[in-house]
């Protein structure tokens, strides 16, 4: 520098120099973490939320410095930029953080199934981290909007609702056997030297839709019940004893499917560490709460499923780790995550006064517009309170993992949140869907397995059965004229009720008189039955108890009926 320069000049420069490191808009001549691959511009910065009365506003930054930074840029310290990246399924990408049902929109602004909230546990945890790093902002998170940049940082927010783990490479459709795309494959156009990676799959592959339209379903029938003296209740309970035993057989394999998918994530992203999320538990042990729509014994049988599959992914997660040790792979268990290992939503869970999740979501307008299983989408998830509690605790799992990262921890102070509960439904919606399913209760069960005991459920009894079941002419090789053909359609057979029979699938059922699955223990009945053939891919065990007040009966030629 010239002896003769203006010293205001000089005292200028460093004032601004230091406001934009402060800001995050120098790089050092080289960017440690560029990415070896064209991407998309980094988002501009987000629009400030107005301060609370009397609070200054913090000056608007300048225009960032293009990227990469060119070699005139002052080598100045700060923090250098990282890209996150976001996989999961709807526990991820925020279904149910609604109040209003409102979530991020298409680019149309039509409604994207997807689901993706602004309040989603990531996003809420990563602009709390972000204000660690840059605490010149003051965002405001709602569900219908997403922040995915702040300085030079970005988020790749690729969770959608309804996902599998293979979505990570494969497009997801908008229904089962459509041909409309809902989101495409999630590992598709992101960054390949991103630092983290949030991986939250595995429920849907163990079935969390089906054991969602079993307990809706079940209850979504008169009031008085359909079995006679039975009620919903019983209904409900017996049919969900049921379906967490069949869905057994999706999560024994569930390990596997992890590992799998952190492979995929392992050659997608070399240096990033791996955040893999369990499922916050929405129900208790046991001793639950009923609600309206769920009986708490119900809750109670649920619990088992639970706990089986968050068990899956950490072995999951242990198998992966022993085939590359040198991954950092860190698992985020919100059922732990609280102050000394408690659990985030402990004392929250459905049937609670402060719940944290969403009961039985209706939505009578999309129900109408012949959208049954999106009518109900929301059903069984975080609300915004959940969402939100669980997302500031995952920042602050965050920050202990990767302090080189956030080494101020999160600031939520600068983040305004407003979470609220989803409104009750009203008597007019209640009645008016209840009406609805009870001339249409088949369709609730359309994005279920063809096997799924919701599509057992019919107005005579929960059908457990074909006719092979009955006649031992019908054991010979398949196919039998006039009978179930393996792999065919989903028909079940004459006279189970519900002006078409069970739906049940058309398989070969061990042993073949219903009367012997089931055992009396006191005034329950056990129930082991082998199913195989049909389009089921390997057999099947269904083992799980009953409560009811006597022994089911069986009618040759319909089935296994509760009556």
């Amino acid at each position: 520098m010239s002896p003769s320069r203006d010293p205001r000049r000089t005292r200028a420069y460093v004032v601004l120099t230091t406001l934009f490191a402060a800001l995050g808009l120098l790089l050092p001549a080289t960017v440690a973490s560029a990415d070896p691959i064209p991407l998309p511009t980094r988002p501009p910065f987000p629009t400030f939320s107005p301060l609370p009365s009397g609070v200054p506003l913090p000056p608007r930054p300048p225009l960032p410095v293009p990227l990469p930074c060119p070699p005139t840029c002052v080598d100045v310290p700060g923090p250098d930029p990282y890209d996150a990246v976001v996989y999961g399924d709807s526990y991820t990408s925020g279904e149910g953080a609604s109040h209003n049902h409102t979530y991020v929109t298409k680019s149309d602004g039509s409604e994207d199934w997807t689901h993706k909230s602004g309040l989603a546990p990531f996003a809420v945890a990563w602009t709390g981290l972000e204000m660690g790093r840059y605490p010149l902002y003051w965002p405001t998170l709602t569900s219908d909007t997403m922040l995915t940049g702040f300085a030079r940082d970005r988020l790749f927010f690729h969770a959608s609702s309804g996902a599998w783990i293979k979505h990570l490479n494969e497009p997801q459709m908008e229904n089962a056997g459509g041909t409309v795309v809902r989101n495409p494959p999630q590992a598709q156009d992101v960054p390949t030297m991103a630092k983290i990676v949030y991986f939250g799959l595995g429920g849907n592959d163990a079935g969390f839709a089906d054991l969602v339209s079993t307990a809706a379903e079940a209850y979504l029938n008169p009031a008085t019940g359909r079995f006679g003296v039975f009620t919903w209740q019983t209904d409900q309970e017996q049919a969900v004893a049921l379906e967490v035993g069949r869905l057994q057989s999706r999560i024994t394999p569930l390990p596997g499917k992890i590992v799998q998918g952190l492979e995929t994530v392992r050659e997608t992203h070399p240096v990033a560490e791996i955040v893999v999320a369990l499922y916050p538990l929405p129900v208790k042990a046991s001793g639950n709460t009923g609600i309206e729509e769920i009986t708490g014994h119900t809750m109670d049988l649920m619990y088992p499923f639970a706990t089986k599959v968050n068990q899956a992914i950490r072995d999951g997660v242990a198998q992966f780790q022993a085939s590359y040790p040198n991954t950092k792979v860190h698992i985020f268990d919100p059922n732990t995550a609280g102050p000394n290992g408690t659990s985030v939503v402990a004392g929250h869970e459905l049937g609670q006064p402060d719940t944290y999740f969403q009961g039985l979501v209706r939505r009578p307008d999309v129900l109408w517009s012949g959208k049954i299983f999106k009518s109900f989408q929301e059903s069984f998830h975080p609300n915004e309170l959940g969402a939100v509690a669980i997302g500031k605790a995952l920042a602050t799992f965050l920050a202990a993992k990767m302090p080189a990262l956030f080494p101020q921890g999160p600031n939520f102070d600068r983040v305004t949140i407003n979470p609220q509960p989803l409104a009750a439904a009203t008597p007019d919606e209640i009645q008016s869907v209840g009406q609805w399913a009870y001339t249409n209760s088949s369709q609730l069960c359309e994005e279920t397995d063809i096997d799924s005991v919701c599509r057992a459920i019919t107005p005579t009894g929960i059908v457990l059965s074909t006719d092979l079941w009955f006649d031992p002419g019908k054991v010979l090789p398949f196919p039998v004229p006039g009978e179930p053909v393996p792999g065919g359609s989903d028909t079940g057979s004459p006279g189970g009720g519900g002006g078409g029979g069970s739906t049940w699938i058309p398989a070969d059922y061990i042993p073949k008189d219903p009367c012997d699955i089931f055992r009396p223990v006191r005034y329950e009945f056990y129930t082991g039955v082998r199913i195989q053939g049909g389009p089921l891919e390997t057999p099947t065990v269904i083992d799980g108890l009953l409560w009811a007040p006597k022994k089911p009966k069986c009618v040759p030629g319909v089935g296994l009926i509760f009556e």
